[in-house]
């Protein structure tokens, strides 16, 4: 064989090794620039997400800020008009109360509420549901209908523990479970007395329509003349602002 027939030989036998090389790592290359392009795509369009998110909420909190009053509108109204003449002992009240519903304690007199105010409130409980039940001696029933009601031979009991609320019982009932949450610490056992005191308000008002069907105009002079349901009239004046 000749050194010319040789010469190409190897030559044609280097070209094709080459271009075998170069289709077998063109798909690899393809891969590698996909994956780098899917990459930096994404960052794109993450960054877009993040930069819209931003706008959307600069949006919603500058329409926000543009519902409050100014800054100046508002000094205007903290520090106008007359100091102590604006009722600021109730905003004190407010906040105070605020504050320690917040920190859950009444600070120098938080620890001993519990021990104190708890037992309290049981005992003027019982002392109420106690005596309210002595005045009413035979007319005591657990129905909100007066005894007797089909002959109205009953006694209106106008007299004793009567003659401050028209419904005692009632109030020494919601002193006493009042008490009993305070003792116990028991916020659901408070919540079930709030829940206790508006079963109780609509019972004593189907009650006194029953009474007002027995005794009549002598009923409705005893409401007019004690006008607390639970409480005395110049106690429940302070809840309801009268």
């Amino acid at each position: 064989m000749s050194k010319a027939v040789l010469f190409v030989i190897m030559y044609v036998t280097f070209q094709t090794g080459m271009s075998s090389a170069f289709v077998s790592s063109t798909p690899c290359a393809a891969s590698i620039h996909q994956k780098c392009f899917n990459s930096i795509n994404s960052k794109a369009l993450q960054k877009r997400n993040i930069l819209m998110a931003e706008k959307a909420d600069d949006s919603i909190i500058a329409n926000f800020l543009s519902t409050l009053p100014s800054p100046e509108t508002m000094q205007e109204n903290v520090f106008g008009g007359e100091f102590g003449q604006r009722g600021e002992q109730y905003v004190i009240a407010q906040f105070s109360l605020f504050l320690f519903i917040a920190i859950g304690n009444i600070p120098l007199i938080g620890d001993i509420v519990t021990p104190i105010i708890g037992p309290a409130l049981v005992l003027v409980g019982f002392i109420a549901v106690y005596k309210a039940s002595a005045d009413l001696d035979g007319n005591l029933s657990p129905w909100p209908v007066p005894t007797k009601s089909a002959t109205g031979k009953g006694s209106l009991i106008n007299t004793g523990i009567y003659s401050y609320v028209r419904h005692p019982m009632y109030t020494g009932v919601l002193f006493g479970m009042c008490g009993l949450s305070v003792i116990t610490d028991s916020v659901i056992r408070m919540l079930l007395s709030v829940a206790l005191y508006f079963v109780l308000d609509l019972k004593s008002d189907y009650e006194e329509t029953k009474l007002i069907e027995v005794y009549g105009e002598e009923y409705e002079n005893y409401r007019e003349k004690v006008k607390g349901k639970f409480f005395p009239a110049n106690i429940a004046n302070i809840f309801t602002l009268e």
